[in-house]
């Protein structure tokens, strides 16, 4: 591959990740990873936004929820973990946008098997918690369930969570699995399961129906499957469904199933569960963790994580001196590392739009030839976000690309967000094509460039029985009229938008884009065409007042 770099003024590029010295008094100085604050945004913030216990771009991102049982009936609101309450429900495993899924946690005492809620912390298992004794940090968190008296530890590797859960002396211990209740960003749960097996470990599945898939993509759903090994034999294994408990009973399906497992512990004993994650089966969640950490301890999993950090935020230098500046920036670039995640198994298995298994293509090593990853909508990410990725994280870019191909090559069309390939966009609108077209432009080509541009052309100018989830479904007016009318509300359909005018700029801008990477691959006709697109702004342009805005639609009146 072939990258073009732009320097800039105020940031430098390098790969040291040892740590350095003051020559004048041998005290260590900071690191990038020491500027990371993850604490820093958690009021109100999304259910993707906090997870501390992660791996930059990642599928397992583990974090404490505070109230992402509360559900989210736009698919929008911010549920999770804000920073502002003070119990703790317990530890989701999945953080996407419109993904959640499977929250444990561990308690003392009596069985409990609903979260309760926050004003009444004792009506359900969540704990209260000091904020002054919670540790967060890239890769790592640490918090204690003070209601319990249990500590309560999380990392992660790529696919892989760690769970340690540090018990006091007690015959009342447990570990609850709470897999078939609706999490996060989630949407409802059509079904769940939940097995406990013979060998000592825990595997399940959840099928939930996302708010945005509903909109999106009505037919759509979205899977995930788990399976954790425990390191200690329990003495009683249970299920339960909401409030009611199956005692003696090792699996469990439907809306709210749930598993328990108590223990007898002696004071300052350590549980760990360690999970691993797939979107595609149970069978490749075995094998991703088989692969990835079968014989792997939390500590090492601990340091590699925070190894891995180190490495990835030490590709950026800032050369300013304040130390508040550093930790703005620090921390918008460990957000900006966890914001889209990895949605294939070690063996290239990942989830296609159509609801079947796709397989990545393997080199010769048997390796996938590129990850696929899951992505927020990238409506207004092309002003900042891919520049970053073009400069420090160009094979990112270059599967981001390779992902987006794979599921127009199963859809047919460009998804501006995606769930397990499932169509989430955000606002309804697309802008991969011009993605796409600043990757080629920049250098970033290891795909099938052919099959790039006419999914990026496609996204600019096919308007008829366009795919809503594909976005943009007021394209043919921009296409056919020169503009976008104005229609009062907040929707966007073939009739117009109340967006007309964004759009009308917006889409213009992206004709532009792709018309360069048609330009630049030799394709005279479609760079004439897209060229044309372009100026279509123009349309919306008024003089008199020096400034652009909306038409309506010219309704003839009959006399």
């Amino acid at each position: 591959m072939k990258f073009i770099v732009y320097p800039f003024l105020v940031l430098s590029f390098f790969s040291c990740s040892t740590a350095v010295t003051s020559e004048k008094n041998q005290t260590p100085l900071k690191e990038a990873i020491d500027y990371v604050d993850p604490n820093i945004g958690t009021a109100h913030s999304r259910w993707f936004f906090y997870t501390p216990a992660a791996v930059p771009f990642g599928m397992a991102k583990l974090g404490p929820s505070t109230n992402g049982s509360y559900g989210n009936e736009n698919g929008w609101e911010a549920v999770g973990y804000d920073g502002r309450h003070t119990s703790i429900e317990g530890f989701a495993n999945l953080h996407e946008f419109q993904i959640g899924g499977f929250l444990f946690t561990g308690i003392t005492g009596e069985l409990q098997t609903t979260p309760g809620s926050l004003e009444d912390p004792e009506s359900g298992y969540r704990s209260r918690f000091n904020k002054e004794e919670e540790i967060a940090t890239p890769g790592y968190y640490k918090v204690k369930l003070e209601d319990y008296d249990v500590t309560a530890e999380l990392t992660a590797t790529k696919r892989v969570g760690f769970q340690k859960y540090t018990f006091p002396e007690s015959d009342e211990s447990y570990l609850l699995f709470d897999i078939g209740n609706q999490l996060g960003e989630s949407g409802k749960v059509k079904d769940a399961s939940v097995t406990f097996n013979e060998d000592n470990t825990i595997e399940g599945w959840v099928i939930t129906y996302p708010e945005y898939v509903k909109k999106y993509q009505p037919e759509g759903e979205i899977r995930m499957y788990f399976s954790g090994v425990i390191d200690k034999v329990p003495g009683e294994v249970g299920t339960f469904k909401g409030e009611e408990i199956f005692a003696n009973t090792k699996e469990q399906t439907g809306n709210g199933a749930g598993l328990y497992l108590k223990f007898n512990t002696e004071e300052g004993e350590a549980i760990l569960i360690k999970t691993d994650f797939s979107y595609t089966s149970v069978e490749n969640a075995r094998l991703n963790l088989e692969t990835e950490a079968k014989n792997m301890s939390f500590e090492e999993a601990r340091k590699s994580a925070q190894q891995v950090w180190s490495s990835e935020l030490n590709k950026i230098k800032v050369t300013d001196t304040s130390e508040v500046n550093k930790t703005k920036f620090y921390t918008g670039l460990y957000h900006a590392l966890l914001g889209r995640g990895l949605g294939n198994d070690v063996n290239g298995h990942f989830p296609e739009n159509d609801g079947t298994v796709g397989q990545i293509p393997l080199d010769e090593n048997g390796e996938p030839e590129f990850t696929f990853y899951n992505t927020d909508s990238v409506w207004g990410a092309f002003w900042n976000l891919t520049q970053l990725w073009t400069l420090a994280w160009p094979e990112y870019y270059n599967d981001f690309v390779q992902s987006q191909l794979a599921v127009y090559k199963n859809s047919g069309w460009l998804g501006d967000g995606l769930a397990n390939s499932k169509f989430v966009s955000g606002v309804g609108t697309n802008f991969v094509g011009l993605i796409i077209a600043s990757a080629y432009q920049s250098g970033i080509r290891d795909y099938d460039v052919e099959l790039a541009f006419r999914a990026a052309y496609e996204n600019e100018v096919r308007h008829l029985d366009r795919n809503p989830g594909a976005g943009k479904t007021d394209l043919g007016q921009f296409v056919n009229k020169g503009y976008i009318e104005y229609v009062p509300g907040w929707d966007t359909t073939p009739g117009g938008s109340a967006f007309s005018v964004s759009h009308t700029l917006e889409y213009s801008y992206s004709s532009y884009a792709v018309a360069q990477f048609a330009k630049a691959l030799g394709k005279e006709k479609e760079y004439r065409e897209l060229m044309k697109l372009s100026k279509n702004w123009k349309n919306l342009y008024d003089d008199s007042i020096d400034f652009v805005r909306p038409k309506t639609a010219y309704r003839r009146v009959s006399c």
